[in-house]
């Protein structure tokens, strides 16, 4: 008899979790996902806040192991499964970049882009995440002649950022400015970014 995966992935539908699905279709390795339905409020129920008190998804189980909140999944994920691949070695000298911009995705960049369109801005100065012109100029000059975030070389940091950059792209919450929608479509081009799209982003959503 076929044994279960290892790696449960809790996923609902037009939420956060495309990243962490992007990822493990990625990796390549089996993975069930069990479908925790946010409009539903089945993140707030108590087996599910048992994995995750904070009642948010994606949260990952493999085996014993629980990871939520996205940059730690994919780390954890990259490391455990992709190291020296999608995840460089600790002595990599592109390592340092890498968990930057793992960490960029979620205290800089997603803040901002839920808070520019509803029309708060504040000084950067002001914020641990800094203002939304600076974090498009840093975006743009370290893509502008770059083909991914580390170089040539695709990372789980173009998964953990590119997601967030890719959805942001979608609900006009960043310019549409070249190298930021030429870098989308380099992303969306995978075949593993469009399986993750499918699961996460249904076409109902946009009916």
């Amino acid at each position: 008899m076929k044994s279960k995966p290892a790696i449960t992935l809790y996923h609902s539908p037009g939420s956060r979790a495309f990243t962490a699905y992007w990822l493990l279709e990625e990796l390549g390795v089996p993975f069930q996902v069990t479908n925790v339905d946010i409009r539903k409020g089945d993140q707030k129920k108590k087996e599910y806040l048992k994995l995750n008190p904070s009642g948010k998804v994606p949260t990952i189980t493999d085996g014993k192991v629980v990871v939520s909140e996205n940059p730690a999944i994919c780390i954890y994920l990259a490391d455990r499964y992709g190291y020296g691949g999608l995840a460089p070695k600790i002595e990599a000298a592109a390592r340092g970049p890498y968990l930057k911009w793992m960490v960029y995705s979620t205290a800089v960049l997603d803040p901002l882009v839920s808070l520019h369109p509803k029309h708060i801005d504040l000084p950067g100065a002001e914020t641990g995440f800094g203002g939304f012109d600076d974090m498009v100029e840093v975006l743009s000059k370290t893509l502008r002649g770059r083909k991914y975030l580390l170089g040539d070389k695709f990372s789980a940091a173009d998964i953990m950022l590119g997601s967030t950059i890719s959805a942001a792209l979608r609900r006009k919450a960043l310019p549409d400015l070249p190298v930021l929608v030429d870098y989308n479509g380099r992303l969306s081009a995978r075949a593993a970014y469009h399986r993750a799209a499918d699961a996460t982003w249904p076409e109902w959503l946009f009916a």
